[in-house]
């Protein structure tokens, strides 16, 4: 059976990762669910488990941060609290063409794991820091768990700051 965007897009919304090798095709599919009227489709709490766990990899297959980002606007829970101060563990190499992710974390030490390991492969890894409003927050931690990642805008965030730099692993 061939996978096609719409068919892409109904796992998707189902919260289902497929690990299509082909990138034009999750760009495709991205851009399909952007046109997307009905709000309703989107599982959002498997939606939010998903990027949690495969966002990265989304991210560098579709490489458009925008068509993404209208994507998670639509298909993620949303938040309804207070303003959060936030840390990121990012690659340098992303940070300094302003291609800042999507996962942050209100935990130091879990941001600086990632810009000291995981993050730092690259080019090394550079620790933020920054002030998220609510409105630049598209899902906070599911509660009862253990995770305290929070999926923003990184357009809306405030106050963004360097805290530290890691060498290239």
């Amino acid at each position: 059976m061939k996978v096609t965007p719409q068919s892409l897009a109904r796992q998707f919304c189902s919260g289902t990762y497929v690990n299509v090798t082909d990138a034009s095709l999750w760009l495709e599919t991205f851009a399909y669910l952007a046109s997307v009227n009905d709000d309703s489709i989107f599982q959002r709490e498997k939606i939010h488990a998903l990027w949690l766990v495969y966002g990265g990899d989304l991210r560098a297959r579709i490489r458009d941060d925008q068509l993404i980002l209208q994507v998670l606007r639509k298909a993620l829970p949303g938040y309804r609290g207070e303003g959060v101060t936030m840390y990121r563990g990012e690659s340098w190499f992303l940070f300094d063409q302003d291609k800042i992710g999507f996962c942050w974390t209100s935990a130091e030490d879990v941001a600086t794991s990632y810009a000291k390991g995981l993050n730092a492969v690259e080019s090394g890894g550079v620790l933020l820091k920054c002030y998220a409003p609510a409105e630049a927050i598209l899902a906070a931690p599911e509660p009862g768990t253990s995770s305290q990642v929070y999926i923003c805008d990184p357009g809306k965030l405030l106050r963004l700051t360097t805290q530290g730099l890691f060498p290239k692993l």
